[in-house]
């Protein structure tokens, strides 16, 4: 029998110089950074009742509260703090550049060339993947999944000492219904195979206040049907994708042949092509880079005892 364990809790262009305009009923946000009680704040009353005739008071005003909360924690200027990513899939020389002063030289004068900016590593490297070659993707080390493409790829069912265990496309059901009996539920097929459907998504997917949750669905009213926030710092669509099919493992009884039906290209090539090579590699690529959610990834291999 396999012993389980808990998982871990844990279009940019040719640039403009102008300024784009404030309007009147901008929404602002005021950050006292020494002040009575300092935070964040709504309005200017409640900021000067905070900084009014205290000695080195320190404010500002700012339009995000990202930018605001980033200012009470001592960035002088949160928003130049955060890092750009101008991913140049077609140009000169295609790659992740951090300045539009190193991405321009590679999209001008080419034919059709293809570039975007982003606020992520992770969101550079997908349009790269969506719209470079092959051969581009292997040089600069990406490895050709889409994460949001759904192309129809399955899992193929393999033997393990305890249970087999199956993913393969599927409709995916709209509604999780709970909390009733588990008896009411029809989700064995094939008489003896446990089918699970599993799906995960992010908010401002791997961007600064980006919100991810994760679905789990066993069949109508199975007490078993979950549904929670991703747990941990980093919220991304493929954190979230891999969590749910952990938590569907968990669930799952370790004797009971499953079949994982996901709609994750990622996810479905991390655990039967990609994760075994990376193990092996010390998690990393062959290009050498550290590979991302290696901690969900042992898991998956680790505890439950085998690879797909």
């Amino acid at each position: 029998m396999v012993k389980k364990r808990n998982a871990p809790s844990g279009g940019f262009g040719a640039g403009s110089s102008s300024k784009m305009r404030k309007t009147a009923n901008a929404t602002k946000f005021y950050a006292v950074r020494h002040g009575r009680e300092p935070g964040v704040y709504s309005t200017y009353d409640e900021c000067q009742a905070q900084t009014t005739g205290f000695p080195g008071a320190k404010f500002k005003s700012f339009l995000t509260r990202e930018d605001a909360q980033a200012y009470v924690a001592g960035h002088e200027n949160p928003s130049a703090d955060k890092p750009k990513f101008y991913a140049v899939a077609v140009g000169h020389v295609p790659g992740i550049y951090h300045t539009w002063d190193e991405a321009q030289p590679q999209v001008t004068e080419v034919s059709g060339p293809k570039h975007k900016r982003f606020n992520t590593q992770e969101d550079a490297e997908d349009f790269i993947r969506q719209h470079a070659s092959p051969e581009t993707c292997r040089r600069l080390g990406l490895s050709l999944e889409r994460t949001q493409e759904y192309t129809g790829a399955a899992f193929e069912p393999v033997e393990t000492s305890t249970r087999k265990v199956k993913a393969e496309p599927a409709p995916r059901p709209k509604a999780v219904p709970r909390a009733a009996p588990r008896a009411e539920a029809n989700h064995e097929i094939n008489g003896n195979v446990l089918r699970i459907w599993t799906d995960g998504s992010s908010l401002a997917n791997g961007q600064a206040g980006s919100r991810a949750g994760l679905g789990v669905y066993f069949g109508p009213n199975d007490e078993r049907n979950l549904a929670e926030r991703l747990p941990g710092e980093h919220q991304t669509n493929q954190r979230a994708e891999l969590m749910a099919i952990l938590r569907a493992l968990e669930i799952a009884p370790s004797t009971q042949d499953v079949e994982i039906v996901s709609d994750s290209q990622y996810s479905i090539k991390c655990v039967t092509q990609w994760g075994p090579g990376w193990e092996k590699n010390g998690w990393r690529t062959a290009a050498g880079v550290e590979v991302k959610n290696k901690d969900l990834l042992f898991y998956l291999g680790e505890d439950f005892g085998r690879w797909f």
